[in-house]
């Protein structure tokens, strides 16, 4: 598995700067995120994937700000791309990207939306999908034949579609995700996220039969610092838009 870049170096950003390929397009950050959809690209040179998932072991790994850049990078490089926040028990891609979280995902999964209205343009020129109000069993939502019809008809109406989705630890929904992705890129925080953890989540990637891409290494530093205990991921439901 190959490791697809270093990111965030000891650095912490506000919701309103975190799509740096946009708001700090000249930084090395910005750089750095530059280099993925390459190595995306190389990851299946025959096939190359188009759906692509974004995850972590834990939370505070940066993955939604690596989705977002990500698909910035997309979209700077003139492809038509999509970002879907997945992640419905603790969304935070609506915040990332300035939207209000209503007439998401959820609501188009329960009907009480329609695709029209579903999809958002935000002043990054990049569409999106929010994660939306909050539903009692996501996993539930996720597996049902609606949302795979939704990112199929993503997949022809977009050239890339990149999915926000939630940590692979304590929860299955990045894995029912996974299934009807074509790869993931799996974010890790160099300082703070446990080998075991990391290793874990692998695991069930690969015993799921989900592709990976590659790892995105975050908040890196020459000196690992040691962590004694894992970052607990903790859903909360919220009504908070």
């Amino acid at each position: 598995m190959s490791k697809l870049n270093r990111l965030f170096r000891n650095h912490k950003f506000s919701h309103k700067d975190s799509i740096i390929v946009a708001t700090q397009p000249e930084s090395v950050y910005a750089e750095s995120f530059r280099k993925i959809p390459i190595n995306i690209k190389y990851s299946r040179v025959d096939d190359e994937p188009r759906v692509i998932q974004i995850t972590s072991s834990l939370s505070g790994e940066h993955k939604s700000t690596s989705a977002a850049n990500i698909a910035a990078v997309y979209r700077e490089l003139g492809h038509k791309v999509i970002l879907v926040d997945c992640d419905l028990r603790k969304p935070s891609i609506h915040r990332i990207t300035g939207l209000v979280n209503t007439d998401g995902l959820t609501d188009y999964l329960v009907g009480n939306t329609d695709y029209a209205n579903l999809i958002k343009q935000t002043r990054f020129e990049i569409d999106v999908i929010n994660a939306g109000n909050p539903v009692p069993f996501p996993h539930v939502a996720l597996r049902s034949e609606k949302f795979k019809n939704l990112i199929a008809k993503l997949r022809e109406s977009y050239e890339y579609v990149i999915v926000d989705s939630p940590p692979l630890l304590l929860v299955t929904d990045s894995l029912i995700i996974g299934e009807i992705c074509d790869t993931a890129v799996f974010v890790i925080n160099q300082r703070t996220t446990k080998k075991n953890a990391a290793k874990e989540a692998i695991r069930l990637l690969r015993e799921s039969n989900i592709p990976i891409a590659g790892i995105v290494l975050s908040n890196t530093a020459k000196r690992i610092r040691r962590v004694s205990k894992y970052y607990s991921y903790k859903y909360k439901y919220t009504s908070k838009k």
